[in-house]
């Protein structure tokens, strides 16, 4: 049986703002949110503008300075170098050819997630690879039992782990 420990809160960017429950924060009340959430533990962060105009928010990172998972879809391996910098402990990688998953694996000793569309994809890219686990959406799930998986409920603004 996991135990409540393993969850962690979700967060969003956009634009530099950060959003948490609902509520919107910008400027140096963005900062201050965010290092006041990663005080308490790892704090999982979707950026939107990583994710869809490859434009990351890393001096918001930089200023949190530890516990992130970040997950910002990175392009490639120097993309991955870029977020563990700014401060990442933990990312997930979505949807990452091959190719480039190889090369993030000789370069990088911090946790790694994969995450996708194709769950089952994705999984066995994981295991092949020696990363970490698979990181799921409300709208997806998975049988697997040798692997930890993580689940987002983007609703309640947490990541937890199920399996």
């Amino acid at each position: 049986m996991l135990s409540n420990k393993m969850q962690y809160p979700v967060i969003k960017i956009k634009g530099g703002k950060i959003m948490y429950h609902n509520e919107i924060s910008r400027g140096k009340k963005a900062a201050e949110l965010l290092k006041n959430l990663t005080k308490n533990g790892i704090v999982y962060v979707f950026d939107i503008d990583g994710y869809r105009k490859n434009s990351v928010n890393f001096e918001l990172y930089m200023k949190a300075g530890k516990n992130l998972w970040i997950d910002a879809y990175p392009r490639s391996a120097e993309d991955v170098m870029d977020l563990i910098i700014s401060g990442a402990e933990k990312i997930t990688l979505r949807d990452m050819n091959e190719d480039v998953l190889k090369e993030v694996k000789e370069m990088v000793e911090k946790d790694v997630y994969l995450s996708g569309k194709d769950v089952r994809e994705e999984i066995k890219k994981a295991r092949k690879m020696g990363f970490k686990g698979v990181v799921l959406y409300d709208n997806q799930d998975s049988k697997e039992e040798d692997m930890e998986i993580w689940k987002i409920y983007e609703n309640q603004y947490i990541i937890k782990r199920i399996k």
